[in-house]
């Protein structure tokens, strides 16, 4: 499997337009890869984590084609995750030449807002599935589950554990220190990239709620690796960057090479290790 990251912003994308800090002045000054959209990913270029805010234009950025996305998975219903709008698009009248429909994965919020926004659809184009926690489903050679995150108060968000053909990728963000019952979930798994988040930085707290610090991303390494998930050639990455963390990109990537911890930026492909 592969992974590519149409965006690796926190929610208000870097740099904050309404904003005159020093990490958001000198992210437009540098521009690169310290300039990040909100976070969304896409897996073997046909299953999608999350659609943000810019969607249409990484698309365009990076060259891809959204009519080969087979599978959609929202991790929860903040809008910097969740511009069901741009779905719209895809319905009959509106998207031509389309061929399969669009499976659509999330909790019971994601779903009833996404079906909402696309009155009268047709099961050609869009098919909706509700999940719980903890409980696998297949889809086109992928088996997906969804676990808990530990974000929003009054949201059942989700992370995801996704395999095929004997790899794996685990979606852990938006998320701080992952619940219990995610962690005793986990245990045993073989993760061959996990995706983490540092939305807070450096913040002295290794248990950080709603979102990661670094010192909790470095924490959840160790735990993983506790578990057994972590092998010789398993991946880090983080991702889902605030500039109220105060680290441009190359801050980031000192801070996270000492840890063995990759940074992502738009634009990155990454191929898990064989």
């Amino acid at each position: 499997m592969k992974i590519h990251f149409l965006g690796t912003a926190a929610s208000e994308g870097i740099p904050n337009p309404f904003c005159r800090c020093e990490h958001c002045q000198q992210a437009r000054i540098r521009k690169g890869k310290d300039l990040r959209t909100h976070s969304s990913a896409i897996i073997d270029d046909e299953l999608l984590i999350d659609v943000a805010p810019e969607f249409s234009q990484q698309l365009l950025r990076d060259g891809l084609d959204a009519t080969e996305i087979r599978s959609l998975l929202f991790t929860h219903t903040h809008p910097d995750h969740f511009n069901v709008g741009d779905l719209f698009s895809r319905m009959e009248g509106y998207g031509f030449e389309i061929t399969h429909p669009l499976h659509i994965f999330g909790n019971d919020r994601a779903i009833n807002g996404a079906a909402e926004v696309l009155p009268g659809y047709s099961a050609e184009r869009f098919a909706f599935h509700c999940l719980v926690p903890f409980v696998t489903v297949e889809t086109r050679g992928y088996r997906i589950t969804p676990l808990l995150a530990n974000h929003a108060k009054w949201e059942l968000c989700y992370t995801w554990f996704i395999e095929k053909e004997g790899q794996s990728i685990f979606y852990g963000h938006d998320s701080g220190w992952f619940p219990e019952l995610t962690w005793q979930w986990l245990k045993g798994k073989k993760i061959d990239l996990a995706v983490l988040e540092c939305t807070y930085g450096f913040n002295g707290d290794n248990r950080t709620n709603n979102h990661m610090s670094l010192e909790t991303v470095f924490a959840a390494r160790d735990r993983l690796a506790e578990l057994g998930c972590l092998e010789k050639n398993s991946q880090l990455i983080v991702s889902h960057i605030s500039h109220s963390g105060g680290l441009l990109h190359d801050d980031l990537v000192a801070a996270c090479n000492k840890e063995n911890i990759l940074v992502a930026w738009d634009g990155l492909n990454l191929s898990i290790n064989q």
